[in-house]
């Protein structure tokens, strides 16, 4: 796979603090890549560093074989990015801007212009004035601004604070198909976890300045699940169904009111609630409902995680 991002072995200071420990992670081009942490993990410190808003104390980062402390101008060339909030001059039109920007970069014309406005569903109201536009529509005008010069990484940091569900449905389609069909990397970070597991193809998790893992979602959400997991079933007779489920051990079954709560392997869940429906159903115990308990979901891990290692903070 083509490494759009590689960071090595990165650590920063301020003054005597160490703030990042040792970073070392890589961005495929294609993947929507996740980068999460709670505040004060060192996230945005790690975005600053990687579009040359900070200078890195050791280390490396190279962004499509370019190091920005060899060769820093053609490594920026390749990165486009949001930190924050994309500046945008509102007594100009959406179009003005990107003009204004497109001033800094050779190669940007005015069909690239369309191309990057269609790209991000503004052309209804790319000649309105910034001003009069939402939240979202100035998100939108500045993930366009950010592809104008066609980068190969595209980094956004907390690109969803202040959108409505609609909008934050919006930048993940087009965020998923800048990455999947323009083979663009993008690196997001944000704290909405839900989110994350709908839009992003790998996640890694910075806690007090150390990466702890780095994953596809769907492996470490996996990776993090019961061996066994529990059912609850509203039954006409709990205790009776207790009884005739013989083939189950005395800890996997409990009678709770009216329903009976089961614990079984995951691997086998769905033969075995087949096997005890079909029991009950044969004992003439009705079976109203069936429901399991929520898997763990990336929230899940992502806390899990942070409590085991200290917390939030950089300490």
């Amino acid at each position: 796979m083509e490494v759009a991002l590689k960071i090595d072995h990165l650590n920063k200071y301020f003054g005597k603090r160490q703030i990042l420990h040792d970073i070392c992670m890589e961005v495929y081009a294609g993947e929507v890549f996740g980068f999460l942490g709670p505040n004060g993990a060192g996230k945005t410190t790690t975005i600053k560093i990687v579009v040359g808003l900070l200078r890195l104390d050791e280390g490396d980062v190279q962004i499509h074989g370019h190091s920005i402390t060899k060769h820093f101008e053609d490594a920026m060339a390749c990165v486009g990015g949001i930190v924050e909030n994309p500046e945008l001059y509102k007594y100009m039109t959406g179009r003005e801007n990107l003009r204004q920007y497109a001033r800094m970069r050779t190669g940007v014309d005015e069909k690239r212009i369309d191309e990057v406005v269609e790209l991000v569903g503004l052309s209804n109201r790319i000649n309105d004035k910034v001003g009069k536009y939402s939240l979202g529509m100035r998100q939108r005008l500045g993930v366009a601004q950010a592809l104008l010069h066609r980068p190969k990484l595209l980094i956004l940091d907390e690109p969803t604070n202040g959108l409505d569900p609609a909008g934050i449905k919006e930048l993940r389609d087009i965020l998923k198909n800048l990455a999947h069909k323009e083979n663009i990397a993008v690196l997001v970070s944000s704290h909405l976890m839900s989110e994350m597991e709908m839009m992003c193809d790998r996640v890694g998790i910075i806690v007090g300045g150390r990466i702890l893992d780095v994953q596809t979602t769907e492996d470490m959400i996996s990776a993090a699940q019961d061996t066994t997991i529990r059912y609850t079933l509203k039954v006409s007779d709990p205790a009776a169904a207790v009884q005739a489920l013989t083939q189950l051990p005395e800890q996997a079954k409990q009678a709770v009111e009216d329903s009976l709560v089961l614990r079984i392997e995951t691997e086998r869940a769905d033969e075995i609630i087949g096997d005890v429906i079909e029991t009950l159903v044969s004992r003439q115990i009705r079976v109203m409902t069936c429901v399991p308990e929520q898997t763990k979901r990336l929230e899940d891990v992502f806390i899990a995680m942070t409590q085991e290692n200290g917390g939030a903070q950089i300490g």
